[in-house]
């Protein structure tokens, strides 16, 4: 473990509200992949969003179980976005301590594929790129509507630029990303709205801010020794929900362990 440090390197954020049997399984599993044996310094942040209907005692025990050094609980009644339900989450829970910043939803999990101290190479990335202000790693994203394709040339090995990102796993370099961010106004919460027909969220303002050739660009990292997974699946193949059943994240999460078990294997 790190030797602690009043202002840490990472802060690592989890957005949470329940699914409390498939957190228990994301959640640890993502933090150890993330920060085991790592020579940076951390800060874990649970983040509760909509406390009012939220089983709030339960995951303030488990936070302690896990280690948490903050949970922040906000409420769904006032100054609330539109669209996805995890936009309001996400567009509040910006800057954090240190220069950068993780943002995971909690029914995506990383796995380890590799060896490698993950968040030292993540603080890399963005020595590399003096431009680089937010990254992003999906794996499963040949699902997605709006595919994700390189838009630019490569802004490092293993790095690509890319058209977007999905609010599931986000890094900031904080100091550059609030920046752009707020200059271009910040999280337009009022306009986000989500439908099977019509959606603008708040990973979709992201990727419209950052992408090249109007914004800095969006760095797709590739070389990082994980693979990380939205436990889920779509309603249908082509659609653009996602069940939110609980038995099909939990089998979705156990069947993403059982490969990147293999591919550790191999």
């Amino acid at each position: 473990m790190p030797k602690p440090s009043a202002v840490p390197d990472f802060t690592i954020g989890f957005l949470v509200h329940a699914t409390v049997p498939l957190l228990e399984r994301t959640i640890p599993t993502t933090i150890k992949t993330l920060t085991a044996g790592s020579k940076r310094t951390f800060d874990l942040v649970l983040a509760i969003d909509g406390a009012e209907r939220a089983p709030v005692d339960e995951l303030l025990g488990l936070a302690g179980r896990w280690g948490f050094d903050e949970v922040r609980l906000r409420w769904r009644s006032r100054h609330v976005s539109g669209g996805d339900p995890s936009n309001n989450g996400h567009a509040n829970w910006l800057p954090g301590k240190g220069r950068y910043f993780i943002g995971i939803d909690g029914d995506v999990v990383a796995f380890r594929t590799g060896d490698g101290d993950v968040l030292d190479l993540l603080a890399a990335c963005f020595d590399a790129c003096p431009g680089l202000a937010l990254a992003t790693r999906i794996d499963d994203h040949d699902c997605w509507q709006w595919p994700l394709v390189e838009v630019a040339p490569p802004m490092a090995p293993g790095i690509r630029s890319v058209n977007r990102v999905a609010s599931h796993f986000l890094v900031y370099d904080l100091p550059r990303a609030t920046d752009v961010m707020w200059s271009a106004g910040g999280p337009p919460a009022d306009r986000f709205h989500d439908s099977p027909e019509s959606w603008f969220n708040y990973e979709d303002w992201l990727s419209q801010t950052f992408a090249a050739p109007t914004g800095p660009g969006i760095g797709y990292l590739d070389h990082l020794p994980i693979a990380v997974f939205h436990c889920d699946e779509k309603v249908a193949p082509g659609a653009s929900m996602y069940s939110r059943d609980l038995d099909v994240r939990l089998r979705v999460f156990e069947q993403r362990r059982a490969e990147c078990a293999h591919v550790r294997g191999a």
